[in-house]
This record gives C-alpha cells, structure tokens and sequence, in this order.
C-alpha cells in the first residue's frame, strides 16, 4: 500500500503513523525502535524528518519584525542546519518564538543584557532573552523583577524550563542537530494544549516527509 507520508519508504504508513505518535508521546529513538520493532537508526532517520517539518513550521511562523539581523533560520543554511550554541527568544503574540544567532560570544550576551553595546543592542531590540546552550545559561533583560530582585516569571522562563528539562536527558546533544531539537521544544511549548499528532499529520499531508530529505 502506498505511504502518503513517506514516498518510497522501506516502512509502510502505518508504522510511520506509530512512530509519529511515539515521538508526540515525547519516547525517545531507543525507546520507540523497542516498541516498534524498527532499528534504532532508521526511526532516527525518521524522527529527524519530522523534527525538519517542525522547524519549517515554527520558522514560518517567526513575526519578522522580531527578528534580529544576526538571526539563523532553517531556510537559510547553505551546508545542511543551522550550527550555533546560542537562540534569540522573544515573546508575541502570547507564543514563544526561538531564533538561532550568529557572532554571539559571553562578552557580547553579557554587553547585551546591560545595553552596553549598543550596537547588538540595537541589532536584538526585539529578543527578550538569550539562552547559551554551552553553558545552559539564560541572559534576559527583563531577569529582574524591578527592584524586588525576583526572577521573572513568565512564558520565556516557561519554555525555557522545559527545553532545559528535555535536552539535558539526552546527555551530550549534538550541536548539529540542537537547532531541529530547540523547535521542536518550540513546537511542543506553543502547542502544548492542542492534538500534536493531528496537528503533525496535518503538516505531513500539506508537505511530505520525502520532502524533508535534502535537508535532513
């Protein structure tokens, strides 16, 4: 039978349904190739498809006025994924919306958030906070709550809890692939109270999963 998902898939389009609901159920690629039956390597391969629907999704959705001039998107990587430890967050809408960064460094995050330089500054006026992933650190400019000095508590330290919480499980995440795992928290934040998998198999009939080959 053919796979509407995947055109040529080795898998057919019910295990990829089943992997997909796996992934939404937030089961890692160990634990869904031992349900599936399907090797570790290949629901890699397709967990990393999905992961690049995710991220298109979530770059379309970005309000170009937020972004800053130093902003890396999906769309514009020239050698396969954005590489970067460092991700823009700004809040609108009532969502968070995630952005990696280019010619970041400590020194500049920290003249950033004190609006010491007013060249980045002017250059990220829109960026509400900046989560260094080396260091699994945020920088934000609204981190004290006036003079009370209490942490704001919000959707940025919302989302920023949960992206924490989910990529530190995997222990040594690959900077290759951050980028694709950063959305898909993204994803899952904004989302966190609708069907995900409905919402996966809508995107997927829009724009198959063959068409996320020459990226992933």
């Amino acid at each position: 039978m053919k796979n509407r998902m995947l055109k040529g898939a080795h898998l057919s389009e019910r295990k990829c349904r089943e992997i997909l609901n796996l992934f939404c159920e937030d089961l890692t690629a160990t634990q869904i190739a031992a349900v599936t039956h399907v090797s570790r390597v290949t629901v890699n391969a397709y967990l990393k498809m999905i992961r690049v629907r995710l991220a298109q999704f979530c770059d379309d959705a970005f309000p170009l006025h937020h972004l800053p001039g130093n902003h890396l998107l999906l769309k514009h990587a020239t050698d396969g994924l954005p590489k970067t430890s460092y991700f823009g967050f700004t809040r609108w809408n009532g969502l968070v919306f995630s952005t990696g960064l280019a010619d970041m460094s400590k020194d500049s995050l920290i003249e950033w958030q004190t609006q010491k330089n007013l060249g980045i500054d002017s250059n990220m006026t829109a960026i509400h906070a900046v989560a260094d992933f080396t260091n699994w650190r945020l920088y934000r400019k609204d981190m004290m709550n006036g003079s009370a000095g209490k942490y704001v508590s919000d959707d940025i330290s919302g989302f920023w809890g949960l992206t924490r919480s989910r990529l530190m499980k995997f222990r040594g995440l690959n900077r290759n692939t951050l980028y694709l795992h950063i959305k898909e928290c993204e994803f899952r934040y904004n989302h966190r109270n609708e069907d995900m998998q409905a919402k996966l198999l809508v995107m997927i009939n829009r724009q198959p999963l063959h068409g996320m080959l020459s990226t992933a």
